[in-house]
């Protein structure tokens, strides 16, 4: 099988074949603890920017028999997680058969609030919003007290807890960058029996390898004209489709 080491649609499906071809079984959080076979992967997603991305992954991913847990935010600057299209996204992830979890913004604080109750609240409002067991957390941008294990995460496993995970190794894709080489070559030489994969569904979901700056301009973009399709429909003082470009400077 040939190797495409490239961010894109068949980038990332050759990635899962990879994996598939190695013999790794994909796990949820919850199960990583006491999963007894020799070689798996717990694949995760955490959504910054665009639910219709997380949505073609988790469709590819089902094609292939993958399960992923997909971590949704309720404080998210580019989309609205209770938008009518965005609500459709995640629960047709959760139909799909993955898990959600929360992709907390640790640089949101509520005056009398510490970390542990804040992130209950926005587990109570998943919870209900999609009637889904909530009971694992991926932080957005995540201080040197989360990464460094000095604030304890109570009653949620904690993605950045290495106590959580103790002897997974952990992989992401964060910016498009590979720290420690490809998943492809680590899958494809099983140089790690247990794996902690993050992967950002934006950088994939394209047909070319894109550069960062341009994922964001067109996630902005394709957010907005999602939205304004129910604008259109709902709210006649809006008037006609409009055309929205983004100046890169």
């Amino acid at each position: 099988m040939q190797t495409i080491k490239e961010f894109t649609y068949k980038g990332y499906t050759n990635l899962l074949e990879t994996a598939i071809n190695a013999r790794y079984n994909f796990i949820s959080f919850n199960e990583a603890k006491s999963y007894t076979l020799e070689k798996f992967c717990v694949l995760r997603h955490d959504i910054d920017a665009d639910l219709d991305a997380a949505y073609e992954m988790a469709s590819i991913e089902a094609k292939l028999g993958v399960k992923a847990t997909y971590f949704i935010m309720l404080r998210s600057p580019i989309y609205n997680l209770f938008s009518r299209t965005n609500h459709t996204f995640v629960q047709k992830i959760i139909d799909l058969g993955h898990e959600i979890g929360i992709h907390y913004d640790e640089g949101f604080y509520a005056k009398n609030k510490g970390l542990n109750s804040l992130i209950e609240e926005e587990a109570f409002i998943l919870e209900n919003m999609f009637e889904k067991k909530i009971n694992v957390v991926s932080f957005h941008q995540p201080s040197l007290k989360i990464i460094n294990n000095e604030i304890k995460i109570k009653k949620f496993i904690n993605t950045y807890d290495k106590q959580d995970l103790v002897g997974i190794t952990y992989i992401s894709d964060s910016n498009k960058v590979w720290k420690e080489g490809t998943p492809w070559d680590m899958f494809g030489e099983s140089k790690y029996t247990k794996m902690h994969l993050l992967i950002h569904p934006m950088w994939w979901m394209t047909n070319e390898d894109l550069s960062t700056e341009e994922i964001w301009s067109k996630t902005i973009i394709s957010n907005f004209k999602r939205e304004e399709k129910q604008v259109c429909s709902t709210e006649r003082a809006y008037g006609q489709a409009r055309k929205m470009l983004v100046k890169i400077e």
